[in-house]
């Protein structure tokens, strides 16, 4: 009964939200109100800039166990294990095409509805009584020439272009939940954990003969805030962060023209490899002297066998009050191996396993380093096995085991800064596992 509540409360916010993304169209948009005799405005315009409305939703059914609080006194409390209802994401978007070479897209979230912190999975509190929709993105993007895929110019609030994980959509993720590792890399290059920031990009694409090499190249300028000022600023000192990729490609490509994003499952309709080498950099802010991460990921299908993963590192330097110089380094990445199975009724069964890390300082020495620059520490780690049920490539039902570890090394909990050993909302934590049964759909 309490299920189909939830059921009906989310349709009916469906449709509530198309019919509130058409009015924004109409007051925007419409020039004016015509008689009732003519055509309707609204669709004309629809119609004309290609306008298109979609509803993404993610719900999670979980059992956690093993979570434990650690008090004032160290002292690690067991939490009970618990059943937990959430809303872990939605996507709310509206996209379209004014023209042939412009096109824009605007993304709301509301995620994290119901979320039990001490559940054992991962991400911020719950989204309150009174869940808040925030922009997830915003940008647009226009080609310099029609029907030529070699350079693209976006603008808006984005999410940075290092990282396989961090550009895949969450709700086209084939595991459960995302490779944890990517909230890493997105808090050491923006300080929030969307990755999201105000920027520029240059971006195309490149194709040999015969259509079988490919060359992806993405270079971003953006000014993540970080903690200055409350979030509002970079400080004093300021620095842009300068990201770019290049994803060279053999077979089919990932994609026929360049968008931001990628994607890991095709459904048996990629025959091909990548290969990204990415970096990113910032230079003095009032947080660090210098910024960056780099590193490689990669992505093969073939006969609907699909491997994806990546490996980067991340480094952070500056000063101490007494001008001695401050280094942090950690490295970030996963491995995830899934497979299509066709069933009849036109199903499809994907089992899946992910592996994800982080690897920060363990030493005192280095932990204390990585405290003063607001950098991680210590380890995290996290293994995920299970499946996707597919009705079509967008709805599917999934059934996981996640196992969560995590190290302090020669700290305590209390010094060390990392995902295992840190919950929003609670405070010090040692994070236990679970297991998961989700459905996500997108209209």
């Amino acid at each position: 009964m309490h299920f189909a509540f939830r059921f009906c409360f989310f349709a009916r916010t469906q449709v509530q939200w198309r019919l509130m993304l058409a009015g924004l169209l109409a007051l925007l948009l419409s020039p004016a109100v015509k008689a009732q005799s003519q055509p309707s405005t609204l669709s004309e315009v629809v119609d004309k800039y290609k306008i298109k409305a979609s509803v993404g939703l993610q719900l999670w059914s979980t059992y956690g166990y093993g979570m434990e609080v650690i008090n004032e006194d160290g002292q690690a409390i067991p939490a009970e294990a618990r059943f937990n209802a959430q809303l872990r994401r939605s996507r709310f978007s509206l996209k379209g095409n004014p023209y042939s070479t412009l096109s824009f897209k605007v993304t709301a979230a509301l995620d994290l509805v119901g979320h039990d912190v001490l559940s054992s999975t991962e991400a911020g509190g719950n989204n309150g009584s009174s869940p808040i929709f925030r922009i997830w993105n915003a940008f647009v993007q226009w080609q310099a020439k029609p029907k030529n895929d070699r350079l693209y110019l976006v603008g808006g609030y984005f999410v940075s272009p290092i990282g396989r994980e961090s550009n895949v959509a969450a709700l086209a993720s084939t595991s459960f939940e995302k490779a944890w590792s990517q909230n890493y890399l997105r808090r050491h290059l923006t300080g929030i954990g969307p990755g999201r920031a105000m920027g520029l990009m240059v971006a195309g694409q490149l194709h040999g003969e015969g259509n079988q090499r490919h060359l992806t190249y993405e270079l971003a300028l953006q000014n993540p805030l970080f903690t200055g000022l409350a979030g509002n600023s970079s400080g004093l000192a300021s620095s842009p962060l300068l990201t770019t990729r290049f994803a060279f490609q053999l077979g089919d490509p990932e994609q026929k023209s360049y968008k931001p994003g990628k994607k890991v499952n095709y459904f048996g309709q990629r025959k091909g490899i990548t290969l990204g080498l990415a970096a990113a950099r910032q230079g003095s802010t009032d947080l660090f002297k210098h910024n960056t991460a780099y590193g490689l990921d990669w992505l093969a299908n073939t006969n609907n066998w699909h491997l994806d993963g990546e490996l980067y590192h991340l480094k952070r330097s500056g000063r101490e009050s007494d001008n001695r110089e401050l280094e942090t380094a950690g490295y970030s990445g996963y491995l995830r191996l899934g497979h299509n199975i066709a069933l009849p009724r036109s199903l499809s069964l994907e089992p899946v396993v992910s592996y994800w890390f982080y690897r920060g300082a363990t030493d005192l020495s280095g932990i204390e380093s990585a405290n003063q620059l607001g950098a991680f520490s210590g380890a995290d780690s996290g293994l995920d096995i299970g499946a996707n049920l597919y009705f079509n490539p967008t709805t599917k039902l999934s059934l996981f085991f996640a196992l969560r570890r995590g190290d302090s090394g020669e700290g305590s909990p209390e010094l060390v800064n990392n995902n295992y050993f840190r919950q929003p909302g609670v405070g010090l934590v040692e994070r236990g596992s679970y297991v998961g049964l989700g459905w996500v759909g997108v209209f």
